[in-house]
């Protein structure tokens, strides 16, 4: 993947002069490359600074039930960093990791048995302080203290960090029902430098800190729709009106879902919604209050 990023590098640096803005399709120049990969630019003279970013054509409808909200989650997920990036052991990272998939295998199958006995009418709720047993709060200690020791190996946010350090200012990233969008604003003299962090997050991306970032996703949750006056009201709304259609659950996902998502499960996404023949790159050179970031979708 950098060896192509390197080849849209040389492309951005031969456009020369300002195009003239009479419509959008005059002003864009597009690129596909051999993989399918979507390459929007746009060339203006002015402030050094170009808007840059790029969309992944998945959203929440791409989801199903059992695995809503994983698309949010995804936007919280890559911006954990790669092999490279964000870790100071990468294969004491790897083991941890395994060893967190391992424990929370082991967590997901007394919680089935749980939720067994809740349906047979042997406890009232999962939250019946008699199912919380000894084995379980073994495991969630044991969870902790591996999740402990993966903190004191993450060099926190140092994604973020090396695009501020270089001048990089507003990367951010949102999620809707179709689409995935990352983006942030870069000095022109540092454009090479986007395009290896994107093909790095791309190409090698790890899932790190994936259990308790969910945790995080969920908490995201409560906070902006149960804690709102009619956060439940309007999903309840929109469930019934889009009922059969997967607009019919919310972006963020199900509760029950987003707490039960794995690792596996987002990896097995992640291979099928950020291949490069689904994704489109832009970037423009801003002028000024009139000029946008421009975005096309892919078909």
């Amino acid at each position: 993947m950098k060896k192509f990023l390197l080849l849209i590098a040389l492309l951005a640096s031969s456009l020369t002069g300002a195009a003239q803005e009479t419509s959008l399709k005059d002003i864009v120049s597009e690129y596909r490359l051999d993989n399918g990969m979507r390459f929007l630019m746009v060339q203006r003279p002015g402030a050094p600074m170009i808007s840059a970013g790029w969309v992944a054509h998945v959203g929440s409808v791409n989801e199903r039930p059992g695995t809503t909200g994983i698309s949010h989650l995804f936007e919280h997920m890559m911006f954990k960093g790669t092999e490279t990036i964000g870790v100071k052991d990468a294969a004491l990272d790897d083991q941890l990791r395994a060893e967190l998939d391992r424990l929370r295998e082991q967590m997901f199958r007394l919680e089935r048995e749980d939720r067994l006995k809740v349906r047979t009418g042997q406890a009232e709720s999962m939250s019946d302080p008699a199912l919380d047993s000894d084995e379980m709060k073994a495991l969630r200690e044991q969870f902790e203290a591996v999740i402990k020791q993966q903190r004191a190996n993450i060099i926190k946010d140092q994604f973020d960090q090396i695009y501020t350090e270089q001048g990089s200012t507003g990367m951010n990233a949102f999620t809707n029902q179709d689409m995935t969008v990352y983006f942030l604003r870069v000095p022109s003299n540092k454009l090479e430098l986007w395009f290896w962090m994107e093909s790095d997050r791309l190409s090698d991306p790890v899932f790190r800190e994936f259990y308790s970032e969910r945790d995080v996703v969920y908490e995201e949750r409560r906070m902006r729709t149960e804690s709102t006056p009619t956060g439940v009201q309007n999903e309840v709304y929109n469930s019934m009106f889009w009922r059969g259609h997967p607009y019919g659950w919310p972006v963020v996902g199900w509760p029950s879902d987003v707490s039960a998502i794995t690792r596996e499960q987002a990896e097995n996404y992640f291979d099928i919604y950020y291949a490069p023949n689904n994704l489109t790159r832009s970037e423009e050179r801003r002028v000024g209050k009139e000029c946008r970031s421009r975005w096309s979708p892919y078909h």
